[in-house]
Order: C-alpha cells, then structure tokens, then sequence
C-alpha cells in the first residue's frame, strides 16, 4: 500500500467534505434570515390590512389628533379586556387589537404612530430599544360617503 496516495486521497477527501459543509450552512442560514423577514412582513401587513378595513379603526385614526393619538399609543396597557369605549381612547383600541393579533414573543416590542402625509413633520419615530427593527406601513383615509378626506400614514414597528 502507497502510504502518500493515501494520505493524498484522503485529504482530498476531507476538503470536498468540508467545502459542501461550507455551502451548506451558508446557504442555510441566509435562506433563513429571508423566511424570517419575510414572516415578519407578512405578519405585519395583515395586521394593518385588518386595520384599514376596519370602518370604526378607519375612522378612529383619520379623526383623531395626531400627537393625541401618538401619546396614548405609547402608554402602557395594563389590561386591553376592559379598556373603556371612550372616542378619546381610540388609540387604545388600535393598541390591544394590535397586542392581540401578535405572538406572545413580539407583545413587549412593537410600537405604532400615526402621521400626515402632507404634512412630513407629523411623523415621528417611536423610542425603540436596540436591536433589528421591522416596519411596515398602510394609508388609511376615511370612507367616501362622510365627504372629507384626511388621509394618515399608520406605521408599525417590531423589533
């Protein structure tokens, strides 16, 4: 037996193997991150697509004050069972139907505000601690029959 061959043989081997793992995991952990954004996507649009065809959420957000709307969005709920029906708190509905339709892991780190599409200074970013953020947004305007249109940018943060 020819020992050299061998030792060639094998190390011949062992580099194909190791370049197949190479491909392997790298291709696997990019096609990953790619389902990953792409459920995070997907799970964000149709929670602002429920949003929009909603007619009392619709018409919560185009009426509302946009920095009223803003800061009750950013307080803390305790409890979105019994949270009251006032048109005041509307923001609060849009909240826990927001919590409610998230995985329990994303129910601690989401955001939203509410902004003017013509007016670029009305749109202001939520306090987001570290890490990756995904956002999407959806237009929503008030039906056509109530005769005023005042179009306002809903945008949602999970991170």
């Amino acid at each position: 037996m020819n020992k050299r061959g061998f030792i060639r043989t094998l190390e011949a081997v062992l580099a194909i193997i190791i370049v197949f793992l190479f491909i392997f995991y790298a291709g696997k952990s990019k096609d990953g991150d790619e389902r990953f954004v792409q459920g995070i996507r997907s799970l964000q649009e149709s929670i602002l697509d429920e949003i929009s065809k909603n007619d009392e959420f619709r018409e919560c957000i185009v009426s509302s004050d946009i920095n009223g709307f803003n800061q009750i969005a950013e307080q803390e709920v305790s409890n979105c069972i019994n949270q009251p029906q006032e048109p005041s708190l509307c923001a609060k509905e849009v909240d826990c139907y927001i919590e409610g339709s998230l995985p329990p892991r994303y129910r601690e780190k989401y955001a939203f505000t509410i902004c003017s599409p013509s007016d670029p200074g009305s749109c202001t970013l939520p306090t987001i601690s570290g890490g990756e953020v995904y956002t999407s947004a959806v237009i929503i305007s008030s039906s056509l029959n109530d005769g005023k249109y005042g179009p306002r940018i809903l945008r949602m943060w999970l991170y």
